[in-house]
C-alpha cells in the first residue's frame, strides 16, 4: 500500500516536468523548421537578386519570390524586414549601400518582366538601386564599384509561439530570427 502511494506521488512530481520537456521538443521543432525555411529563403533571394544583376525590378521580383517561398510552418507575415545590400564576401555591408523593406503598408512595383505587383512591404531606405549594381567582371567605374558586386540579403523574422511554452516559462515577446546570405553576381563579360 505504501509503495502504491509512493508511485503516485513520484508520478505526480515527474509528470509536469515530462510534459514540459515534450512541449519544449515540439516548440523547438517548429522553431528549427522556421529557421531552416528562413535560411533557404534568404539564400534563394540573394541568388535571385544576383542573377537579376542591374535589371530594373530585381528587388520587386525578389520580394515577390519571398512571399511564395515561405508557407506552412513559416508564415510570410512574420517577416518584419528585408535588407538587400552591397556586400563583401563575409556579409558585411559595403559603402552603406542598402535597400530596406519593412512589412508595413503596401507598395506597388514592377518586376523584371514588366509586371506590376502589389506587395505588403514599404521601402524604408534606398541607397542601392537595382540599376546601380555592378554585373561586370572588370568593375563599373561609373558607379565606383571596382569589381563584380556581391549581393547580401538579411531577413528579420518575428517568430510566433506554436505551443504554450512561452506562457509556462514566462517568456516575454516573440523571439526574433535573423538570416543572412550573400551571393556574388553573375558576371557579364
Amino acid at each position: 500500500r505504501q509503495s502504491r502511494g509512493q508511485s503516485v506521488v513520484e508520478f505526480a512530481l515527474v509528470l509536469p516536468i515530462f510534459l514540459l520537456v515534450i512541449i519544449a521538443i515540439i516548440e523547438f521543432a517548429f522553431a528549427f523548421s522556421t529557421m531552416n525555411s528562413l535560411n533557404f529563403a534568404a539564400r534563394d533571394l540573394a541568388q535571385f537578386a544576383a542573377e537579376a544583376g542591374d535589371q530594373p525590378g530585381g528587388d520587386c521580383s525578389a520580394l515577390n519570390l519571398l512571399e511564395g517561398e515561405l508557407g506552412a510552418v513559416t508564415n510570410p507575415a512574420g517577416v518584419t524586414s528585408v535588407l538587400i545590400y552591397w556586400s563583401d564576401a563575409n556579409g558585411k555591408v559595403l559603402g552603406g549601400a542598402t535597400n530596406q523593406y519593412d512589412r508595413t503598408g503596401s507598395m506597388t512595383c514592377t518586376d523584371v518582366n514588366g509586371v506590376s505587383l502589389t506587395l505588403p512591404y514599404s521601402l524604408v531606405s534606398a541607397t542601392y538601386p537595382d540599376t546601380q549594381r555592378c554585373p561586370v567582371l572588370l568593375g563599373c567605374p561609373s558607379i565606383s564599384h571596382p569589381t563584380l558586386d556581391t549581393i547580401g540579403v538579411r531577413l528579420t523574422y518575428s517568430y510566433a509561439w506554436r505551443t504554450s511554452l512561452a506562457d509556462m516559462l514566462a517568456f516575454t515577446g516573440p523571439p526574433i530570427f535573423i538570416s543572412t546570405q550573400q551571393v556574388r553576381m553573375e558576371p557579364v563579360l
